[in-house]
């Protein structure tokens, strides 16, 4: 989950799809004299997913592609549906988070809002009875069941898995969206998936439960687990652990006999778990202290996965601790160090598209990129796509192509494209308005000014040629195969 603050007010991410041809590069050379640029972003065909304009100034975070690659789930850090710019100044970007499903579609046409574009709201019943604190049932409002939600996951192409804000801190959520809709009154009944043993007591503590992922064969649930002082800052979290959920023993007598183990041991910070293709290892970040050091920055890990031990309640803890980054302060931020997060392997699984900090041609030094390396990290990262703003959130699909947010707006060649068809519709039009040559392509110009003002509202989409593995993973699990 990413913690926002107001002083980047001025940024925004929205929802891409990319498809680019890989360049040979490496972090050993200036990635500015190997990788080409086309306007403002890497060379390659970018398609735009979210392409509306109100959001101008806010997120659109956490993208993933339902196992059948006919839609995909988001964050937004605003009251996006409906489209209301409105906020306490006083209340963090992470009490707006809504949840939104919208149609796989690649366009171009500027919308107004997501729900032009076919994006419906996920509204939960706050009145559901299944989450117990201290003895008590408890309901959460509507207007706090509709926001405070985190990192979606597909659990099938119906049903879904989330972290909701309750009264103990983030805690994991399931629920059935078959019917969502826009209608106010059309509401769904999530059901709490685990919660701590001393959630049911006076004195428990506060633990947050975020970044759940599902295994290949939809058996199991990755996710993070944290404590910290101050429920929506990860500043304060301390003791974070990878977890793993049994997905059967999910809900069973409210969330409280839900099989959990660690896989882990507890650390400074993890973040971003991603299941290998076969599912027999997990991808994740995390601070230096995973592999045994210190100082600032995180780096990428693997452990293998094997449930050796789970039904008989104890596990191999950072079972072949593997780590695949090795970054130099030179490479990044002299005080925070390099951020590498967001793993997310290739569908043959030798590969691993994720997010760096570390140096690249971009407009300052903290924009993130995606970099790539090998799965057992025996190369350098090598930089893979980046636009001249900040890319985050990749998950590489079936296809090869890849779904990121991003603040790059419009890329170069629609908005190049845009302002010939603003200039067509003008000459098309001219016999009435009598303007000279000079002054339609002005007014088409000023048309592309008005969509370069929203650079960091869209969100494009990228296609890359990996080689799709033999057997696509997807398709073990119990639903139907994830399309492309």
């Amino acid at each position: 989950m990413k913690w926002l603050d107001k002083r980047f007010l001025y940024l925004s991410y929205a929802i891409v799809l990319v498809g680019l041809a890989l360049v040979g590069c490496t972090s050993k050379e200036d990635p500015s004299e190997v990788l080409p640029l086309c306007g403002n972003h890497t060379c390659g065909h970018l398609a735009m997913v979210t392409t509306d304009t109100a959001s101008d100034g806010f997120h659109y975070l956490d993208p993933r592609m339902s196992p059948d690659g006919t839609r995909i789930i988001f964050t937004a850090d605003w009251k996006a549906i409906p489209a209301e710019r409105t906020y306490d100044e006083n209340e963090l970007y992470v009490s707006y988070r809504q949840l939104i499903v919208i149609p796989r579609r690649e366009s171009v046409d500027p919308a107004f809002n997501l729900s032009d574009q076919g994006g419906v709201l996920v509204r939960f019943d706050g009145n559901f009875s299944s989450l117990w604190i201290n003895n008590a049932s408890v309901s959460l409002s509507d207007i706090e069941s509709e926001r405070r939600k985190a990192d979606p996951d597909w659990l099938d192409d119906s049903n879904i898995i989330f972290s909701l804000y309750t009264p103990r801190g983030y805690r994991l959520f399931s629920a059935d969206i078959t019917g969502i809709c826009n209608n106010e009154d059309c509401k769904v009944v999530p059901t709490v998936a685990y919660m701590e043993p001393d959630d049911n007591t006076v004195s428990g503590g506060l633990w947050q439960h975020l970044g759940a992922t599902v295994s290949p064969d939809g058996n199991w649930v990755a996710f993070i687990r944290s404590g910290c002082a101050l429920p929506d800052s990860f500043e304060t979290c301390t003791g974070t652990s990878l977890m793993l959920m049994e997905t059967a023993s999910m809900a069973q007598n409210n969330g409280y006999d839900c099989r959990v183990l660690p896989l882990t041991n507890e650390y400074s910070y993890i973040e971003g778990p991603t299941w290998s293709p076969d599912g027999t290892r997990l991808a994740f970040s995390g601070g230096m202290d995973v592999g045994g050091l210190t100082g600032a920055g995180t780096e990428l890990y693997t452990i293998d996965f094997d449930t050796t031990g789970f039904s008989a309640g104890a596990m191999a803890l950072d079972n072949n601790l593997t780590r695949l980054t090795y970054t130099s302060y030179a490479d990044g931020d002299p005080i925070a160090g390099v951020l590498n997060s967001s793993p997310s392997y290739t569908p043959g699984g030798d590969q691993i598209v994720f997010v760096s900090t570390r140096r690249a041609p971009s407009i300052t030094l903290h924009d993130r990129n995606l970099w790539m390396i090998p799965s057992d990290g025996r190369l350098d990262p090598e930089l893979f796509f980046f636009t001249r703003s900040d890319d985050v959130d990749p998950e590489v699909l079936l296809d090869g192509s890849v779904l990121l947010s991003s603040q790059l707006g419009y890329p170069t060649e629609i908005m190049d494209q845009l302002e010939e068809e603003a200039y067509q519709r003008l000459l098309q039009d001219n016999e009435q308005n009598g303007l000279t040559e000079v002054e339609m392509r002005a007014a088409a110009a000023e048309a592309r000014k008005q969509l370069e003002y929203f650079e960091g509202v869209m969100s494009p989409k990228a296609t890359f040629p990996f080689a799709s593995a033999a057997t696509p993973f997807w398709s073990r699990r119990p639903v139907a195969t994830r399309g492309p």
